[in-house]
């Protein structure tokens, strides 16, 4: 044996000066040795991994193999790692091995393997494995080891090993594998408890393929068809719908997305033998993790019986919700549990929600009289079932009238008490209009647009103190029974239109206009006058209402918008660089020409429009377009746009267009600013583009001329 490993040592010494390599005779003859003996220690140092051989035309060429030593990336793996020389000791073992068995490593090296835990010792010395036919093959087994209260599970694989030396070994892979068969069991389980709970579920469960092929359907789906398991797969979904269905299945199923993959189904179907039943189905669709539709899910059950319930209730519904009658319900603590709409046109609401749920104290809206009224009706009925009387009402607006109620308690059919029900009738109409009236006064007269109602004789019935206000030229303040001339007169503007706004009412009902004024401390006020006649159920003429609204800031505001887009378009034409501006809409204010040479879209196709961005989309996607980009946070802006620069209120970028100039291609710098009003508000987006692509020539000319 040291004979043999001299001649391995000599040979592999000898390849090392040769790194071409060097056939069999031409190491017999350096070395002086027998060419078969050659061959045989050729054959070892290949098997060991140390050499290498290559054809060279009818010739076999050696030479030392380049790799990595074992030793060097034993530390680098998460698999623990034995090597076990032909001794059946300990040659080699990394951190994790020991860590995996609570071993210390420098105990155990060059220890017998009877060291190693017991399980492991008895997978490493199996006769199936060291006594292999292949000494190149892998074996794997499969290694539990229980500890206290845990398990664990371990992957081994033993592979026959050659060392540099010739002699014989094993390397042992361990790697843990608990994690894996924990979660193995756990799905295998899961999928048990999921299939027990599908194939027992009531409802109907089946799920099918975009095509409506049925790829499962549970017991129940198949018990409520009349049909077997075994018949139904790999049928269509469709099949088993109503036409009507169909379409509405269809339109589901291309409706359905990621964001939004569920929707839902009520149909209409007729067993086999049987009356037409109705059937609530819940679709769900299910992705991959490329979003594209896998198949769908289907969970339907039988609401014949509600749907039946639902039409018969829905009848008597009808019944009471058309009753001009108002009626309500309550538990028998007196909890209102509905109302028909007369019941809410009564006391003043607008919607069921709004009184659903309150206690029926809730309508005496704090009127003490009311209140005790109310506690008096309610003994009444715990002790003689029912009640019939008038009592003082006080509605949701506060305005008081006076009904007649009728109360009594529902009973079933064994006479126990279900709930509490009240008939009522207004028998105070008189004092609800005027109360009407007057909160329709108190509202207008707090309004801030000027009101005046305007008798047909053309006298003024009422007028609020924003009217007065608004027409500052008026010397009068109470207008009232004053003829409407009265403020023509003081307005010559519409001193001078009386004929044509009286033609106007006539025909078309209406009249608008906007008058200027200069008030006395000299100031512009401008108007915006609306005059409307209205009338009676009987078609005659009631009153004329006559609004004015001071809009003067506003159109000073509109004015100066209007003047400084007019100043900025005219300024941009004269720029040479392509320009535009968009306003707070992100509409094209200005469209200059060198803009319109660059994209092909002309100022009179883009200005009012959005369609900037179809006319940027030649920058794309090297340039972004940074006008919608400016009211970004810089930290969406530095995670999706890296090549743009934020300066101060600005964004910078730069970009090389291939596309441009013909195909030749560009470099592009564009630039975005916002542009702020004298508040410190952005009314709009200025965004400029220049083609640097000769100044990046002369640039990089001038460097390469610096640098010869």
């Amino acid at each position: 044996m040291p004979a043999e490993r001299d001649n391995l040592n000599k040979i592999r010494s000898l390849l090392k000066f040769h790194p071409r390599g060097l056939t069999i005779s031409d190491i017999s003859q350096r070395l002086k040795m027998n060419r078969n003996s050659v061959a045989k220690y050729l054959e070892i140092l290949e098997i060991s991994g140390c050499v290498e051989m290559r054809h060279m035309g009818a010739a076999k060429v050696y030479y030392l193999s380049q790799r990595i030593p074992l030793a060097a990336i034993l530390g680098f793996t998460k698999e623990g790692i034995v090597v076990i020389n032909e001794e059946g000791r300990i040659n080699q073992v990394n951190d994790r091995f020991c860590q995996m068995f609570d071993l210390n490593q420098q105990e155990i090296l060059s220890a017998p393997i009877s060291v190693l835990p017991h399980n492991l010792l008895r997978v490493l010395t199996s006769p199936r494995l060291l006594d292999g036919p292949d000494e190149k093959a892998e074996q794997t087994r499969i290694l539990k080891m229980e500890q206290y209260d845990w398990t664990q599970y371990f992957k081994v694989r033993i592979l026959n090993t050659i060392f540099d030396t010739g002699e014989h070994g094993q390397t042992v892979i361990i790697e843990d594998i608990t994690l894996e068969k924990e979660m193995e069991e756990r799905l295998r389980i899961n999928e048990a408890r999921y299939r027990g709970i599908v194939e027992d579920q009531l409802e109907m469960i089946c799920r099918y393929t975009p095509e409506g092929k049925i790829t499962f359907a549970n017991d129940a789906f198949c018990k409520n068809l009349r049909i077997y398991p075994e018949e139904v797969t790999n049928r269509s979904i469709l099949a088993f719908l109503p036409a009507d269905s169909v379409s509405r299945l269809q339109a589901g199923m291309q409706a359905c997305a990621p964001n939004s993959p569920v929707w839902d189904l009520e149909v209409e179907v007729t067993l086999p033998g049987e009356n037409p039943c109705w059937q609530h189905w819940i679709y769900r669709g299910i992705f991959d993790e490329d979003d594209a539709i896998l198949e769908y899910q289907g969970v339907g059950r039988d609401i014949t019986d509600r749907k039946r319930a639902e039409i018969e209730l829905l009848i008597k519904s009808c019944a009471i919700e058309s009753s001009v009658i108002p009626i309500g319900l309550a538990t028998l603590e007196g909890i209102v549990t509905y109302v028909n709409p007369a019941f809410l046109q009564m006391w003043g609401y607008n919607h069921i929600s709004d009184v659903i749920g309150l206690p029926i104290e809730h309508f005496a809206h704090g009127n003490v009289d009311s209140l005790r009224h109310i506690f008096e009706i309610r003994q009444i009925i715990a002790r003689e079932s029912c009640y019939s009387g008038e009592m003082a009402g006080i509605r949701r607006s506060g305005s008081k009238f006076n009904l007649l109620i009728t109360a009594s308690v529902v009973k079933d059919t064994a006479a126990n008490p279900l709930c509490l029900i009240a008939y009522f009738n207004d028998i105070s109409t008189q004092i609800r209009m005027n109360r009407e009236v007057q909160m329709k006064e108190t509202a207008i007269s707090h309004s801030y647009e000027g009101i005046a109602i305007i008798c047909p004789d053309g006298r003024i019935s009422y007028s609020n103190p924003s009217f007065t206000r608004i027409f500052q030229r008026l010397s009068e303040r109470d207008l009232y029974g004053k003829q409407i001339d009265l403020v023509y007169s003081c307005y010559p503007q519409l001193e001078g239109k009386r004929s044509e706004i009286s033609a106007s009412l006539i025909r078309k009902g209406i009249w608008t206009s906007i008058i200027s004024d200069i008030t006395e401390d000299g100031k512009t006020s401008i108007i915006q006058i609306h005059l409307s006649r209205t009338k009676d159920s009987g078609g005659n003429h009631l009153c004329t209402i006559f609004s004015a609204l001071d809009i003067t800031e506003q159109r000073m505001i509109e004015e100066s918008l209007s003047m400084m887009y007019h100043h900025l378009e005219e300024a941009i034409e004269h720029v040479g660089d392509p320009t535009f501006i968009l306003d707070n809409h992100r509409r094209v204010v200005a469209w200059n020409n060198a803009m319109a040479a660059l994209t092909g879209y002309n100022r009179d196709e883009i200005v009012g429009t959005a369609g900037y961005r179809d006319a940027c989309r030649c920058f794309e996607p090297g340039i972004p377009l940074l006008a919608d980009l400016v009211d970004l946070p810089v930290r969406d802006l530095i995670r999706n746009h890296p090549s743009v620069s934020r300066f101060g209120t600005g964004l910078f970028t730069e970009a090389f267009l291939p596309s441009l100039q013909n195909g030749k291609g560009a470099v592009i710098w564009a630039k975005a600013s916002p542009i702020l009003n004298a508040s410190g508000q952005t009314i709009g987006v200025i965004q400029t583009m220049k083609d640097m692509t000769n100044w990046k020539r002369i640039a990089e000319h001038g460097l390469t001329k610096e640098i010869s």
